[in-house]
């Protein structure tokens, strides 16, 4: 899509729309998949303390603000 918006051959306004329906069904999604996630923790919870780690990794990683 972006290809095509950059070659000219459909509009911005299509390629922006049809980005951000992209990015709204990606994030119902996520949502989704946590939701499952969340319910299905007593049964199985190997997948949710997956998820868990994941998440803790990726906030660990991003250094705290520092002011001078």
């Amino acid at each position: 899509m972006h290809r095509q918006w950059k070659q000219g051959q459909i509009t911005r306004e299509d390629y922006r729309d049809t980005v951000q329906l992209r990015r709204e069904e990606v994030r119902k999604a996520k949502v989704q998949l946590e939701l499952n996630l969340e319910r299905d923790a007593k049964n199985n919870n190997k997948g949710f303390n997956r998820n868990v780690s994941q998440k803790k990794k990726i906030k660990e990683s991003i250094r705290p603000y520092e002011q001078d």
